[in-house]
């Protein structure tokens, strides 16, 4: 009898992997929207044990109400209150590439250490990488510091999750740019709809994968030329993402 290249694996268990130890996972969620919902799911469920949360928005997909109101919903049934749940969660988004990057390789890893946080969510990691105004090779360039900087996250102790619809770019090379990081994932699920709610099933791991990651690797004193053209705007990124950081939560809290 064949056997199935994927596994389907309930949310329950897949919320409960990614919660135990050790820390420092890689994770990924890709396919339709759900993927959003199921993480902010995940997100809301880890503040609950009192976790503080960092999520990066590259895809305008966080939804502040659905947090704001499993808060109300939390305190009205005895749990914490609503200040002390969004206290707790920080975000930024990045609208362009450059963003993207300057955010996850400079801004983040400072940020979760700092704030004792253990838990990164990432949405639409490489939604603006596809914007065929930024040219291939910083494209190509900024994908490989980005999975540099996840890898450091992993030795760091920290969990990511990313989520991302599953989209198709224009061109065959930017193609290329999502199996390179689901290749320095842990693991990677693909988000499918049914009747009865999202379907969820795990992809197994290519056997190659130890190799993509050594070629995937940020060579060392790789100089960042990326930003030699964007100077302004990366230090008006850099400010940008700590007012978002620091901001976030009370605006959340307005929400409540």
């Amino acid at each position: 009898m064949a056997v199935s290249s994927t596994a389907l694996v309930p949310y329950s268990t897949l919320l409960q992997q990614f919660k135990a130890g050790p820390p420092g996972k890689l994770y990924c969620l890709h396919g339709t929207g759900s993927v959003f919902r199921l993480s902010l799911s995940a997100a809301a469920h880890v503040l609950l044990g009192g976790v503080p949360i960092t999520l990066v928005d590259g895809t305008n997909h966080f939804d502040v109400y659905y947090i704001a109101e499993f808060a109300r919903r939390m305190a009205s049934s005895g749990g914490p209150s609503p200040d002390e749940l969004l206290n707790n969660i920080f975000i930024s988004r990045a609208f362009t590439c450059y963003q993207m990057e300057a955010v996850i390789t400079e801004r983040l890893p400072a940020f979760v250490l700092k704030k004792s946080s253990p838990i990164a969510i990432i949405f639409g990691l490489l939604d603006t990488f596809y914007d065929e105004q930024a040219s291939l090779s910083d494209v190509r360039a900024g994908v490989r510091r980005i999975i540099g900087a996840l890898r450091q996250l992993k030795e760091a102790k920290i969990s990511v999750l990313l989520a991302s619809l599953d989209v198709k770019p224009a061109s065959t090379e930017r193609s290329a740019l999502f199996p390179q990081v689901c290749s320095v994932m842990d693991e990677v699920y693909a988000v499918t709809e049914e009747e009865g709610g999202p379907r969820i099933a795990r992809e197994p791991l290519r056997k190659d994968q130890g190799d993509e990651r050594k070629k995937l690797q940020t060579p060392q004193g790789e100089k960042r030329e990326i930003w030699r053209k964007t100077n302004t705007e990366a230090q008006r990124t850099q400010r940008a993402t700590e007012e978002g950081f620091l901001g976030a939560e009370k605006r959340i809290r307005n929400c409540a």
